[in-house]
């Protein structure tokens, strides 16, 4: 079983490249591939950990340093001719007493979650795109499918015409229009087949499959009613990767800025060294004794005076600080932009459902209901050809506006969802 997400009131299950030798594509199927098999999402992820990443070594202190030397040595190079010569070995060490380090790994860690926020938000785009994809190929077949539904019906029209006319009760005329709106019907043949071949290659694409792999056919896209927007609702729309983005980068900066005004206090560091001094021999000439020389020890205190560099680190706080208010002013302007988005979706939503079932259970039977009856009146010379060809016509333009109307409700449905679904679940295995 692969992963899940929530489509609608609905928990569809994503089974790893099922459409493989099926009968038919499913939405689910197609969001499958595209996580999986996808460059951008493939590219989202590698981004992540390398913010990931970089956590450790931003708040990491600096590494001591070890020092080797020696100290008072004469000229003649003799390490017993001088009492104050040694041989010498330290450690140094930088302590971020002023709290930096820390709050520079808090900015990384913040970074690396808007880094992570932002891969999810490129996987909403994804099965977004998906689903748009889809539901484009989807229509642009039924489409098509009711153009030849609707050139059966011509055929028809035109075998009946051509009957007549053998019996003088229709023209040559209505047996050219007749033709012509059969040849016209062709036409639009070729033009939804080249919209279905473009909309396939489109969804082969983002699938990450090879152009020329075949499709099966779609399933039906079966769509949740969109509920009425709430707190619930709201709350949902506030987890929307690109506003929690948003909210991480406000982090990153506030850490970052206090980071720089923690850095214009003076640094600190401690050193420590042990030398090792050599005995000085017994004078000949004077007799002197050998005079005993103890290792010896050292230690200090190096504080610098950000007298330079203070300045700097001010105007950078200064310019953290500005763009912390960008992102939180930015954060506040999409929050309201996506309530607004959402309000004027499920508004939308409603309006095309009732359109699509005005057009599903009444124009388009009341259009076939018509057509019948003309056809039949056609027969016995009761109503004129041109009569006929428009309640034909009527069929024809009637369910191919039923079919864009599903199509920009599927479409509206899945814009809505790109703030509602929660991204988490949505990870590709």
């Amino acid at each position: 079983m692969g992963p899940t997400l929530w489509y609608g009131d609905k928990l569809l299950a994503l089974e790893d490249n099922s459409f493989n030798g099926s009968d038919t594509l499913r939405l689910g199927d197609v969001i499958t591939s595209v996580l999986q098999h996808n460059d951008r999402a493939a590219a989202a992820r590698f981004m992540e950990k390398a913010a990931a990443a970089e956590i450790g070594p931003a708040g990491a202190w600096d590494d001591p340093m070890l020092m080797l030397g020696v100290q008072n040595l004469p000229t003649s190079f003799k390490f017993d001719e001088d009492p104050m010569t040694m041989k010498m070995v330290g450690l140094s060490q930088r302590i971020p007493y002023a709290g930096q380090k820390g709050l520079q790994g808090k900015a990384s860690r913040a970074s690396a979650e808007a880094a992570r926020e932002e891969a999810k938000g490129t996987v909403l785009e994804l099965v977004t795109a998906a689903k748009l994809t889809y539901f484009n190929l989807y229509y642009q077949r039924q489409s098509l499918e009711f153009v030849f539904a609707q050139r059966e019906i011509q055929k028809e029209i035109l075998a009946s015409v051509t009957a007549r006319l053998r019996t003088d009760q229709a023209s040559q005329a209505d047996v050219a229009a007749a033709q012509a709106d059969l040849w016209r019907l062709q036409a639009d043949i070729l033009s939804s087949e080249q919209d279905v071949a473009a909309a396939g290659n489109e969804l082969l694409a983002l699938m990450g499959l090879e152009q020329g792999t075949q499709l099966p056919p779609l399933d039906d896209p079966d769509f949740a009613s969109l509920s009425q927007p709430s707190e619930t609702w709201l709350a949902n729309a506030e987890a929307y990767p690109a506003l929690k983005k948003l909210k991480f980068q406000g982090d990153n900066y506030r850490y970052a800025a206090s980071a720089a005004r923690r850095m214009r206090w003076p640094m600190m560091e401690f050193e420590g060294s042990y030398g090792f001094r050599e005995d000085i021999p017994l004078d000949p000439e004077s007799m002197a004794p050998a005079m005993k020389a103890d290792n010896m020890v050292s230690f200090q205190v190096n504080l610098s005076l950000p007298i330079f560099s203070g300045r700097q680190q001010g105007n950078m706080a200064r310019s953290m600080e500005a763009m912390r208010l960008s992102a939180e002013s930015e954060y506040d302007q999409m929050l309201r932009e996506v309530k607004s988005d959402l309000a004027t979706l499920y508004s939308r939503a409603q309006r095309l459902a009732q359109s699509l079932t005005l057009y599903r259970d009444r124009i388009v039977p009341a259009d076939q209901d018509a057509y019948r009856s003309a056809f039949a009146s056609f027969a016995t010379n009761r109503i004129p050809f041109s009569s006929l060809q428009m309640y034909a016509l009527n069929i024809y333009r009637d369910k191919l506006m039923a079919n864009q109307i599903a199509y920009e409700l599927a479409r509206t449905l899945a814009e809505a969802e790109k703030y509602l679904i929660n991204p988490d679940i949505l990870s590709a295995q």
